[in-house]
């Protein structure tokens, strides 16, 4: 054998171990084809403190085509407590072995049936997650809680047997992921129902439980079957989704074997949980645990798993709420820096600490204020406005809060929230008012003339006042045009300004975007607009104020599309203390210097 032959053969023999080694790390994996009905084995995961347990496990066989080229591993699960408790949430993630080789993690529940019967994620599948690499992967936001629907006719002979022993003969087959507890603790109960249902599609159901936990011991080692729980929230407010590791390799981990919220790539603070109980019922059995000390985070969040790091730490964002009201307070917490969690979180967090510090009954107006603090820009984004709420047991947060989302989407630059805070002024009296008339001093007049527009405004329980407001109408308005006055509430006003000029609302740049909000119209002012009529076109929203006459003649009346009058607009802002509401309109006609007003 020549030089060059036993050199090719080494070479092989050195490559082939390398490339096996990165599909079944260690030799630890068992391939599904190795899986037959019947087989035994056991999981691991943390019943109660940290302490991992075993749980008996029998294969009843592989569903095939789980996702496209994909397959899902049906077994069932046996032992303490899980034969009185069915699935438990807070199982997801829960590594399954063969014998010393892991096929998966306990990850989807049966929809029919009655024993304690789940879909394991196989382990392959987990391990690619792995392999993403976080510059070429983009985020990509969808519900964790969807299911998996097939025909038993579709199954091979040897597994629809097992099924059909099982009584698992319904159709469709329907599996879902097995839902996972998100543990809260400083929340109120009526906001933790508004966070049931915005959660519930990702497969996160709130349970009040408790904050950060101590652990039993200082050098708590995540290993496969611990406890795990990602942080969201944590300080006056915390929040935490708690799952299972399936399987560690040196600092990294993978758990859940479903996704979390299944937004790609993310960082996410990751922590060890303390299991204080296991919770039977008939629905939902589920852990009842809280986060103990933060160990790392969590980098990719798949359809497969969720894969992190130990020693590796997310940047949470500050932040603040100051009450200021009969019990003035400050909560200080903080939150994951996340593009779909970090303004819900601020806003349940935000909505439960005043419900915490004000009365619940009665009429609330609420000055809100917002203060983002945006990494590279020299001052903060500042948002404020006032609000009426006639519930008795809620606050409008919302509003403050929802442009917190649409900044850090924003698709001109990517954002650095650093701070947030967020000062709330309750008062407990009913400070609204409508606009009830209003009336001009003359319903004729020459260009160059002031109109004096006087609002009569009805506050709640009070007497109505009146409001003078002088208008200067412009020189240059054509005798024979009509201008059009109108005097109303915010969201009247913003109504007719997105109508009358959408572009201002159209975003062309951050700051732009940023503007808009800022630019928020205060609930407290009372707007005059007046709408006017002005020599020449707009055509194509392009305006030509100084045609010749012949020429706008002839545009002015084309039948073509993109040509309209040339208009100009007139707003004054009154700010009152009252929130406005109510809308009301006259025409002005504008005549020439010979004619008299009347």
């Amino acid at each position: 054998m020549s030089y060059k032959s036993i050199f090719s053969i080494f070479l092989l023999l050195l490559v082939v171990p390398l490339v096996l080694g990165a599909q079944d790390p260690a030799g630890i994996v068992l391939d599904l084809d190795e899986l037959k009905p019947g087989m035994k084995g056991y999981g691991k995961t943390v019943f109660s403190g940290e302490k991992i347990e075993e749980f008996d496990v029998e294969i009843l066989g592989v569903l095939k085509n789980w996702e496209a080229k994909t397959d899902m591993i049906l077994v069932k699960m046996s032992g303490e407590p899980l034969d009185k408790t069915g699935i438990i949430s807070g199982m997801s993630g829960s590594p399954v072995y063969i014998g010393d080789r892991v096929i998966g993690a306990v990850s989807y529940g049966w929809s029919f049936a009655k024993e304690a019967i789940a879909g394991v994620t196989p382990i392959k599948n987990m391990l690619q997650v792995l392999e993403l690499r976080d510059d070429k992967e983009k985020k990509q936001l969808g519900a964790s809680a969807e299911s998996w629907e097939s025909s038993l006719a579709l199954q091979e002979s040897s597994v629809k047997e097992v099924l059909e022993k099982r009584g698992l003969d319904e159709y469709p087959l329907r599996l879902v992921p097995i839902i996972t507890p998100l543990v809260v603790s400083g929340f109120d109960q009526r906001v933790l129902k508004d966070m049931s249902s915005t959660l519930q599609k990702f497969g996160l159901f709130p349970v009040q439980g408790g904050g950060e936990a101590l652990s039993s011991s200082d050098n708590v080692e995540l290993l496969p079957g611990s406890a795990v729980a990602t942080v969201l929230a944590k300080g006056d407010l915390n929040a935490a989704a708690v799952g299972t590791i399936t399987y560690r390799e040196g600092d990294t981990i993978l758990a859940f074997g479903h996704p979390f919220i299944q937004s790609g790539r993310t960082d996410i603070p990751m922590a060890g949980a303390h299991v204080y109980t296991v919770i039977p019922s008939q629905s939902t059995s589920l852990k009842i645990a809280a986060p103990t000390r933060i160990l790392g985070k969590i980098s990719q969040d798949r359809k497969s798993a969720l894969a992190g790091t130990l020693g590796e730490f997310s940047k949470m964002i500050p932040c603040r709420v100051k009450v200021k009201g009969i019990r003035g307070t400050e909560y200080n917490f903080e939150v994951v820096n996340n593009k779909f969690l970090t303004q819900n979180l601020i806003q349940w967090a935000s909505e439960s600490a005043l419900l915490a510090t004000e009365r619940q009954a009665g009429d609330k107006t609420v000055r809100l204020s917002l203060s983002l603090d945006i990494e590279g820009r020299e001052r903060p984004v500042r948002i404020e406005n006032v609000y009426y709420e006639p519930h008795p047991t809620w606050f409008p947060v919302y509003h403050i809060t929802q442009p917190i989302s649409l900044i850090m989407n924003n698709h001109f630059m990517e954002v650095n929230i650093t701070g947030v805070t967020l000062e709330a002024e309750v008062s407990d009296e009913r400070k609204v008012a409508i606009i009830e008339n209003i009336r001009v001093d003359k319903r004729q007049l020459k260009p160059g003339e002031t109109l004096h527009v006087t609002a009569t405004i009805k506050p709640f329980a009070q007497e109505a006042v009146e409001k003078v407001v002088p208008i200067q109408i412009p020189n240059d308005v054509e005798s024979g045009s009509i201008i059009t006055l109108n005097v109303c509430d915010s969201n009247t006003s913003q109504a007719l300004e997105r109508t009358r000029a959408p572009d201002k609302f159209n975003p062309s740049s951050f700051e732009h975007l940023v503007k808009i909000f800022e630019k928020m119209e205060p609930s407290t002012n009372l707007i005059i607009r007046a709408l006017l009529p002005k020599r020449g076109i707009t055509y194509k929203g392009q305006e030509l104020p100084s045609l010749p006459p012949s020429l706008l003649a002839v545009m002015s009346s084309s039948n073509q599309s993109g040509v309209n009058p040339l208009m100009e607009e007139i707003v004054h802002r009154e700010p009152v203390e009252w929130i406005l509401d109510g809308s009301h309109t006259l025409s002005i006609t504008v005549i020439d210097e010979n004619h008299r007003n009347y």
